[in-house]
C-alpha cells in the first residue's frame, strides 16, 4: 500500500511539473510516514550520500568551467578549433562538436558546456548562414560528451551510488566520449553536404599556428587536469581543486581577463548549481533506499530474466526502459534511483559493474536531449529563440548516431574496459 501511495505520487507530482527534489523527497516522506519508518531516516540517508568525498570534485569543476567562461578561453578555443576545420563545408557545426570535445575536459556537465558555448557558436553559426534550428541543434547534441569524458559530474555521482571507483568509471568514458563525438562530427559532415553549408575559410598552416599559440595557455589547463586525473597523479576531487588553481592563475595574472566581479559571480553560479545537484541527490538516496528495501532490484531482474536470459536482449529491454527513464525525469536523479537496480540485474548476467554503470549514464545523458524534461533543448532553444519543434527535427540525426555509439558500447565491453584494465 505504502508503496503504491509513493509510486503513484512520484507520478502525479512529476506530471505537475513539481521541482525534481520536492517530488523524489514528497513521495519518499509518504512513503517513510505510512510504514511508521522514524522520520530521521531521511535525515540519515542523506547525510551518508553526501559524506563521499568524490562529490565535493562537484563544484571544482563547476567553478573551473565558469572561470575559464568568464574570461577569454572559449573564444580563443573556438577559433583554434575552427581554424583547423573550417575549411571543410560544415566545418562550424563540426568545430562545435570537436569544441565540445575539449570542453567536456573541464566542465563536466552538459548544462555547462551548452550554457558556456551556445552564447558563442549559435549566433556565429547563424552569422554565416547555417539554419537556426540546426545551429542550436548541433550545440546542443555536442554537449552530451560533456558527461561522457573525463571529468564528469553524471559519472561522480554514479560512482558514489554505486560504490565503484570514480577514477576507473572516468577511465571508461574516453573511448565511448570520443566515439560519440567523431559519430557526431560525421554526422554534421554528411548534413552539410546533403545541405550545402558553407565552408568558414581556407586552410592556412600559419592561422592554425597562430590560433594554437592564442590558446597554448587554455591547451595546458585541460591537458594538465586530464593528465592528473588519468595518470593516477591526482584523485578527481584533487584534479577539480588543482584545475581550478590553475584557471585562477591564467585568468588573473597570464590573461588578466578575469575580473574580481566575475569570478564572484562564477562562484555564486557553482554554489548555486552545487546545492541544486547535492539537494537533488540526498533526497534520491532516500528514494533509492526504500527502493531496495521493497527488494524492487531483484523483482524487476527476475522479471526480465523471464522474458530471456540471453545478456543482449535483456540489455536491450533494458536500455529501452532507460531511454523512457531518462525523457522523464532529470539525469542525476534518474542515475541515484536506477542505477542500484540495474546493478543487480547485470550481476545476475554476469556484466561488469564499470561496463554496466556506463551504459546506463550514456542513456541517462541521452535524455538530456529528448522532451518533456530535456534540459539542453530549452537552453538552445532560449539561446537561439528558434521553435523546440524544429530543434528537435534537428536533433534527431544526433541523437541516432549516439545510440549507435551506445549500441557498440553495449556490444563490445572492451570500449569501456580496456584502459581501466590497463591502467589501473
Amino acid at each position: 500500500m505504502a508503496l503504491a501511495v509513493m509510486i503513484i505520487s512520484f507520478i502525479v507530482l512529476l506530471i505537475l511539473r513539481f521541482p525534481i527534489f520536492i517530488v523524489i523527497g514528497l513521495s519518499s516522506l509518504l512513503y517513510i510516514l505510512l510504514n511508521d519508518i522514524p522520520s530521521v531516516l531521511v535525515a540519515q540517508r542523506i547525510t551518508t550520500q553526501l559524506t563521499s568525498f568524490s562529490l565535493l570534485a562537484i563544484p571544482f569543476y563547476l567553478l573551473l568551467a565558469a572561470i575559464l567562461n568568464s574570461g577569454s578561453a572559449t573564444q580563443r578555443l573556438i577559433t583554434f578549433v575552427v581554424s583547423i576545420v573550417g575549411f571543410i563545408r560544415g566545418g562550424l557545426g563540426i568545430a562545435n562538436v570537436g569544441i565540445s570535445m575539449l570542453f567536456a575536459g573541464i566542465s563536466g556537465t552538459a548544462v555547462a558546456d551548452t550554457a558556456g558555448l551556445g552564447k558563442t557558436l549559435i549566433p556565429a553559426m547563424k552569422k554565416e548562414g547555417y539554419p537556426g534550428p540546426y545551429s542550436a541543434a548541433v550545440t546542443g547534441a555536442s554537449s552530451v560528451v560533456g558527461p561522457i569524458i573525463p571529468p564528469s559530474i553524471n559519472i561522480i555521482i554514479a560512482g558514489v551510488t554505486a560504490g565503484l571507483s570514480v577514477y576507473e568509471l572516468f577511465l571508461a568514458g574516453v573511448i565511448p566520449g570520443i566515439l560519440m563525438g567523431i559519430a557526431m562530427m560525421v554526422t554534421a559532415y554528411i548534413i552539410a553536404v546533403r545541405r550545402k553549408f558553407p565552408k568558414s575559410s581556407r586552410f592556412e598552416l600559419q592561422k592554425v599556428w597562430v590560433a594554437f599559440k592564442n590558446c597554448i595557455w587554455e591547451l595546458l589547463v585541460i591537458v594538465f587536469v586530464l593528465f592528473g586525473i588519468l595518470s593516477g597523479l591526482f584523485t578527481p576531487t584533487e584534479a577539480g581543486a588543482m584545475g581550478v588553481f590553475a584557471a585562477l592563475i591564467l585568468g588573473f595574472i597570464i590573461r588578466r581577463d578575469v575580473t574580481f566581479k566575475a569570478f564572484y559571480k562564477s562562484c555564486i553560479e557553482t554554489a548555486t548549481f552545487t546545492g541544486t545537484v547535492l539537494v537533488v541527490v540526498g533526497f534520491a538516496a532516500t528514494y533509492g533506499w526504500i527502493i531496495a528495501n521493497e527488494r524492487i532490484p531483484q523483482l524487476v531482474s527476475e522479471s526480465i530474466l523471464l522474458i530471456t536470459v540471453v545478456p543482449i536482449i535483456a540489455l536491450l529491454l533494458v536500455n529501452l526502459v532507460l531511454f523512457v527513464v531518462g525523457a522523464v525525469m532529470e539525469t542525476i536523479a534518474a542515475i541515484v534511483i536506477v542505477l542500484p537496480t540495474v546493478l543487480t540485474l547485470g550481476g545476475m548476467l554476469g556484466i561488469d559493474p564499470i561496463q554496466m554503470t556506463m551504459i546506463v549514464v550514456i542513456n541517462l545523458t541521452l535524455g538530456l536531449l529528448t522532451p518533456p524534461i530535456g534540459v539542453v533543448l530549452f537552453i538552445v532553444t532560449s539561446i537561439s529563440k528558434e521553435k523546440i519543434g524544429a530543434v528537435i527535427k534537428e536533433t534527431m540525426p544526433f541523437f541516432i548516431a549516439n545510440v549507435v555509439v551506445l549500441l557498440l558500447v553495449i556490444l563490445i565491453p572492451k570500449l569501456t574496459l580496456w584502459l581501466p584494465e590497463i591502467l589501473r
